[in-house]
């Protein structure tokens, strides 16, 4: 499967916005050397000036020094899942893949057993592109699944999902999931040359279309990829990648050479 730079995406593109914070009610405590926050329906206490630690050096892009105030902060509260998740994201950024996946797994456990939603779809959907990046398809597909039950408008999951199916041949289930992303990802709008929102991510939208061009020419719907294929410089204003274009002509160009071949014993 061609690539542009690796088959998974997370749902959220850059590391400050993949620290989740905002979903997370903070209080604090009597003690100003901790905090409660509150997780589901508990309220659990950590250590404020670890916390702090942990985001101010993510935010300075100190990522190694942000690893280890989480790992602080996991000990102080070790159930806390979104300690764990945040730490996994760290470590995907650095893509320690081995140590980010251990992360996300505790965060999916804690988030089943103590009935976090949304928070348990998001986990998943994360471990999922984790199992992807280390050539687990199995276990993608299962933590995928996972998260799209969770968040089925997700264009994430469904990217994610695509790749699956496309590494398992099934092209079939690859192109709806591939096509849903796309779908769900190019919200349209009059107002400008693209036909797209303002607000449309047209960087992932491309790597959305890339997908669905890839599984269109695994089903020999050449016509289709090259619809694909255009909408990334017409809509994305962004240049196709010369892979693309190679894999299209192979492929097309295999295919008439069967075709020529079939007819030829037929005759």
């Amino acid at each position: 499967m061609w690539q542009e730079s690796g088959g998974a995406v997370t749902a959220m593109s850059k590391l400050g916005v993949a620290i989740v914070t905002g979903a997370m009610a903070l209080v604090l405590g009597a003690c100003g050397s901790s905090m409660n926050v509150k997780q589901g329906a508990e309220e659990l206490s950590i250590s404020e000036s670890d916390y702090l630690d942990a985001l101010r050096h993510q935010d300075d892009g100190d990522y190694f020094e942000s690893i280890e105030s989480w790992k602080l902060v996991i000990d102080d509260e070790p159930e806390w899942a979104l300690a764990h998740f945040n730490l996994g994201v760290l470590y995907d950024r650095l893509n320690m893949m081995p140590e980010a996946t251990e992360c996300y797994e505790i965060a999916v456990n804690i988030a089943d057993v103590k009935k976090l939603s949304p928070d348990y779809a998001v986990y998943n959907m994360h471990l999922g592109a984790a199992y992807l990046r280390s050539g687990l398809t199995t276990e993608a597909l299962a933590a995928l699944k996972l998260a799209e039950q969770g968040d089925q408008f997700n264009p994430a999951v469904h990217y994610n999902l695509a790749a699956c199916y496309m590494l398992m041949k099934n092209y079939d289930t690859a192109v709806l999931h591939a096509d849903l992303a796309v779908d769900l990802t190019a919200q349209p709008g009059a107002q400008n040359e693209t036909n797209l929102a303002p607000d449309v991510d047209r960087t992932r939208l491309m790597r959305y279309l890339m997908r669905q061009a890839e599984c269109h020419i695994h089903r020999g719907e050449f016509e289709k990829a090259e619809i694909a294929i255009k909408r990334i410089r017409t809509q994305c204003k962004e240049e196709v990648p010369a892979g693309l274009w190679d894999l299209l002509n192979k492929q097309r160009k295999a295919s008439e050479a069967e075709k020529a071949a079939a007819e030829g014993s037929n005759g």
